[in-house]
């Protein structure tokens, strides 16, 4: 048994508390990486960048003037370098009043799904306050447990089956991907991670997934567990 889940899966959140401007994504849509989700109220932040603007062309030009007077003789070094030393600090300043108003946009950090969401303009949001989900269902992922003496028997690439509940007599095919480097101390078992294609969205992240690991063809007689009737030590 195993719980499905996106190739990527993050719930996105806001980095300061501040009101919703707009929102620009539907529920379920499709959003490719980058994608602008959800701006926040940067009226402060414009005009932080504005005045970090102002200061760094004063900044400049008193730089370029000492930079020309030191030239000629008429300043020393050190005010020289002062000047400049200020001129930098300005460019500093002015790269942090931007990484600020960059907080107030909030983008999809890889192409996905979002999910439902009850955010709508005006809205305070706080940091860790989830906004929206954003995964990328285009392979399902799932991570299940094998029992240590099937260890020899897993491979990377190698075809497993699945079958989940919501589509009964549906068979998915997939791959182990990947299997842990460690085996659990504990249940003596080995964690696999499952990859199923899922290029009609029809598998959800959170459904119940039974999978089927292949142990070779069977070249015994065998019958049906039902038709078996065990008695004592018979």
């Amino acid at each position: 048994l195993g719980v499905a889940k996106g190739r990527q899966s993050v719930t996105l959140t806001a980095a300061a508390t501040q009101l919703v401007q707009r929102v620009l994504f539907r529920d379920g849509q499709h959003v490719p990486k980058g994608a602008v989700l959800v701006e926040l109220k940067n009226t402060e932040q414009d005009a932080a960048i504005a005045q970090a603007e102002a200061r760094l062309v004063e900044a400049k030009r008193a730089y370029d003037r000492y930079k020309t007077l030191g030239a000629q003789g008429w300043a020393s070094k050190a005010a020289v370098d002062q000047y400049e030393a200020a001129w930098r600090s300005a460019q500093a300043d002015l790269e942090a009043a931007k990484a600020r108003q960059a907080d107030r946009v909030i983008r999809a950090p890889f192409a996905g799904v979002v999910g439902l969401s009850d955010v709508a303009p005006g809205a305070l949001v706080n940091p860790g306050a989830p906004i929206v989900t954003l995964d990328d269902v285009s392979v399902i992922r799932v991570d299940f447990q094998v029992p240590e003496r099937y260890l020899a028997q897993l491979h990377a690439g190698q075809a497993i089956l699945a079958t989940a509940d919501a589509y009964p007599g549906q068979t998915i095919s997939g791959r182990i991907a990947q299997l842990d480097t460690r085996v659990d101390e504990r249940t003596r078992a080995i964690t696999a991670r499952a990859e199923f294609a899922n290029p009609d969205g029809k598998l959800k992240p959170g459904m119940l997934l039974r999978v089927g690991v292949s142990r070779g063809r069977r070249t015994s007689p065998s019958a049906p567990e039902s038709a078996i009737s065990v008695q004592g030590d018979s």
